[in-house]
């Protein structure tokens, strides 16, 4: 039997009819609606129980002539097709790692948008009120936020799962609901995903970002001014802003928002206080602020770092175990006695965590089926691990700048595998700086660590900008550096994979540079085999 449906009646004396809501009971009946059935608060975590349906344009599931539109569960841009896994006999294909932006015909006015949770099977809208229409450009903003961007900040779980879903892909249409009610959160909305299409995915943007900067500006000012209280929305708004300043490559004023982002958590009682997606939104623009300005994260790793009573943490301190007995070989280049004059006790153990973070995450991808799998959450807590790991380093202070190379090294590598705009943006910002403190320090210092100096320098030739000058520095002194006959292009490759294994590697997300790195070697060891333009195409998918 068909379940029944029911409609919900807000009427009192004071209502102004008796058959149609005014706008101000519609917000009531359907705020009422998404804080029953979108969240459910547990013990301080939050539980998603909503699955996403992308943003369609087209009719109205109450008019005629309307088709059922597909699952966001099922949908697959050609780009994701041509990559999607296929499953052979004994065999995971290894899902793709960096996912290009959606491509497709641009739509035509005017697209609606349902006010309703997105979960609801059929669009039950006896006066026509629940949807509302907006023009092209919103409708493309908002549905690049919910299939490139918000999945983006997720990186490695939608990159590792066969499926490509998040823990926190519910939330997304969360957000965008929240902006149909509210001039503040579209604008802030808005502001940042044009930034985003135009500055770090070079998608020219249906619309003006800066127009949504001075509008979300405005209604900032206006939100302040009405004195209402701080919520997490208004914080997330603030973040934003900030975010629209950043992808603009405007890093102060990006870190002037996202200071005022903090003294808002801070008066509502901290971070714990927040939603789960939120938290991870805030420390990920966090880290990369920090990293570009060179300075300490606002945050505290111990603000947000997993307690022990974490389902992951048991099988965390397995894994750290087989890493100290070897039979676990992550990072044994930095954790030998020879190293321990350029790798402190602190950095030791931030290595550690780190090297079991990427233990986990390998077994997630295994498909050995005798393997022991990690729980179900533990691509998500690679994520939180990675974070707090990158801001502890970021916060550290190193008087050997040797040590000091080694961290902004590790810095590097974890935006190149865990991140989406830190291996497109912050990378390359960075590098230069790892070159800067590597020619401060003289070759006989690295007498005993020549190992550890050529791995710092690989991964500056991953993370530099393309054709850059500090580019072809670092792959000259890579080239310097490395031993034997290579005159062959597959024997350098290996070379290169085999140095990099040592410390830390990851094969889906490194395979692409450390190939061209290889190609670049063999040029300049090769007259004649052309120039080192290729290097630009191992970025060009993410």
């Amino acid at each position: 039997m068909k379940a029944s449906k029911f409609m919900f009646i807000n009427k009192d004396a004071q209502s102004e009819s008796l058959s149609h809501s005014n706008r101000h009971e519609r917000i009531s009946i359907h705020s009422h609606v998404q804080k029953c059935q979108r969240y459910k608060k547990a013990e301080g975590r939050v539980s998603h129980a909503t699955p996403l349906r992308l943003l369609q344009p087209g009719n109205r599931s109450g008019n005629p002539g309307h088709r059922p539109e597909q699952s966001g569960d099922d949908v697959l841009t050609a780009s994701e097709q041509s990559t999607a896994p296929k499953h052979n006999a004994g065999h995971v294909h290894v899902a793709p790692w960096e996912m290009s932006p959606i491509n497709g015909p641009k739509q035509t006015s005017p697209h609606i948008i349902p006010v309703f949770p997105a979960s609801a099977e059929e669009s039950f809208d006896p006066f026509d009120v629940t949807c509302i229409t907006v023009d092209a450009a919103v409708h493309s903003l908002l549905q690049y936020f919910l299939r490139v961007h918000h999945p983006n900040i997720w990186h490695i779980e939608r990159a590792v799962r066969l499926d490509h879903q998040y823990t926190f892909r519910s939330d997304a249409m969360s957000i965008v609901q929240g902006c149909l009610h509210d001039q503040y959160n579209m604008y802030a909305l808005l502001a940042s995903m044009a930034s985003y299409m135009t500055y770090i995915d070079g998608i020219p943007s249906p619309a003006d970002g800066t127009y949504y900067i001075h509008k979300a500006l405005k209604a900032s000012q206006e939100y302040v001014h009405s004195r209402q209280p701080i919520t997490g929305r208004m914080v997330f708004n603030i973040f934003n802003l900030g975010c629209a300043e950043w992808y603009r490559y405007n890093v102060d004023a990006a870190y002037v928002h996202l200071k005022a982002a903090k003294s808002m958590v801070d008066s509502m009682g901290g971070l714990k206080i927040l939603d789960g997606p939120l938290i991870d939104l805030l420390l990920t623009g966090d880290g990369y602020v920090a990293a570009e300005l060179r300075a300490k994260p606002l945050w505290s790793a111990s603000d947000f770092e997993p307690g022990d009573d974490h389902p992951m943490t048991t099988y965390g301190i397995c894994e750290l175990r087989k890493l100290l007995s070897g039979r676990v070989k992550i990072a044994a280049g930095l954790l030998t006695p020879t190293q321990q004059d350029i790798v402190p006790a602190d950095l030791r153990w931030i290595i550690l965590d780190l090297a079991v973070a990427l233990s986990v995450l390998r077994a997630s991808q295994s498909s050995d089926r005798a393997a022991d799998k990690p729980p179900s959450d533990s691509l998500h807590w690679v994520h939180i691990r990675t974070l707090t790991i990158r801001h502890r380093l970021l916060s550290m202070q190193l008087d050997d700048p040797r040590s000091g190379a080694l961290r902004t090294a590790l810095v590097l590598w974890i935006f190149l595998i865990f991140t989406v705009s830190g291996r497109k943006r912050s990378i390359k910002i960075i590098a230069p700086f790892l070159r800067e403190t590597l020619l401060s320090i003289a070759d006989e210092l690295w007498a005993g660590h020549e190992e550890v100096q050529l791995w710092i320098l690989s991964v500056g030739s991953f993370c530099a900008a393309p054709d850059s000058e500090d580019h072809r520095w670092f792959v000259d002194e890579v080239a310097n550096r490395l031993t034997g006959a290579l005159d062959d292009l597959d024997t350098i490759s290996e070379l290169l994979r085999a140095q990099s294994q040592k410390f830390f590697y990851l094969e889906p997300a490194q395979s692409s540079v450390l190939q061209t790195l290889a190609e670049d070697i063999h040029k300049r060891r090769v007259p004649g085999k052309g120039d080192t333009s290729r290097y630009g195409t191992a970025f060009k998918a993410m």
